[in-house]
């Protein structure tokens, strides 16, 4: 019978060339479980598997949709087990592979009963968070919804900005909806990537430096400003402090510095995440350990 597995890790950790590996494995195709990767043209910045990885292994909800087009952890779930169906059709194992924590989530435990998005509310909240930093939205959520804003982080501007479009739209705080499930939860085998913190905020140190001297991902930052873009679009790491690089207000270092911090920020964010998760069978990988030898590690307890 065909399984659902998912590969999961913060950024850096070393999932792609894990991932691929393991559906050559597995004979499985992926479907992938990011809410940056989604987007088209940005395909360096947002670090989607190489051409010749996707050619190797079939890959699903990847660079298919455009930077304008919104998407939502209840349309992700939705395409995610579209496309589970049709790969366990063709008798093969679906691989889940990403970061995004919300994600999984929705499909491990189905979804709390919520309103759908509201471009309109959610423009005004991004607003409010440019202007004044996403800790205003955490002021706001904790006065509106105090249980929502004490699992929230004062810096996951998306999360914040969704709590508080439910209570603008519906009056109730959504703490109140969790639990309350529209759908039922996908089973699955849950691997957990991880690396000791300071070897893993080393690769992303590195990973950054090296990016913001690609000439490529600068090209995609360029073919990308001025463009109509979703709000989740726009949270791409590094999006912003890219554009201000190469608009001269700020310099090659404290743009590093800066877009460095917020990756690190979120592989930890990512970390205490995947911790909550009581049912991933942890991982840990060291130093330069090659993707056989992890994948031999994973599917001995497949």
């Amino acid at each position: 019978m065909s399984k659902v597995v998912a590969l999961i890790g913060p950024t850096a950790v070393g999932k792609t060339d894990v991932a691929i590996e393991l559906a050559l494995r597995l004979g499985a195709e992926i479907v992938g479980c990011d809410s940056m990767q989604v987007y088209r043209g940005m395909s360096r910045l947002t670090q989607q598997p190489a051409a010749e990885q996707q050619s190797a292994v079939a890959h699903h909800l990847v660079d298919c949709l455009e930077p304008a087009e919104a998407f939502s952890v209840g349309q992700y779930r939705r395409a995610a087990l579209d496309a589970i169906r049709s790969i366990q059709g063709r008798g093969k194992d679906a691989l889940i592979v990403g970061g995004t924590g919300l994600y999984l989530k929705a499909l491990t435990n189905g979804l709390c009963e919520a309103p759908p998005a509201d471009e309109g509310v959610r423009r005004e909240l991004a607003a409010v968070a440019q202007a004044r930093g996403s800790a205003a939205l955490h002021e706001q959520l904790q006065v509106r919804d105090p249980l929502a804003a004490a699992k929230i982080h004062p810096h996951d501007t998306r999360r914040l900005v969704r709590a508080l479009e439910v209570y603008e739209l519906t009056g109730e705080p959504l703490s109140g909806r969790w639990g309350r499930s529209t759908a039922e939860a996908l089973p699955m085998t849950v691997i957990g990537l991880t690396r000791e913190r300071e070897e893993l905020y080393s690769r992303i140190n590195a990973r950054v430096e090296h990016m913001i001297r690609d000439e490529d991902v600068l090209e995609e930052v360029r073919r990308v400003r001025g463009r109509q873009m979703s709000h989740t679009a726009r949270q791409v790491h590094g999006l912003a402090y890219l554009e201000a690089y190469l608009d001269g207000a700020r310099g090659l270092e404290e743009t590093i510095t800066l877009w460095q911090r917020q990756v690190r920020q979120y592989a930890r964010r990512q970390l205490i995440w995947f911790r909550a998760v009581a049912e991933v069978q942890c991982v840990t990988i060291t130093g330069e350990e090659a993707p056989e030898a992890i994948v031999t590690r994973i599917t001995s307890s497949l």
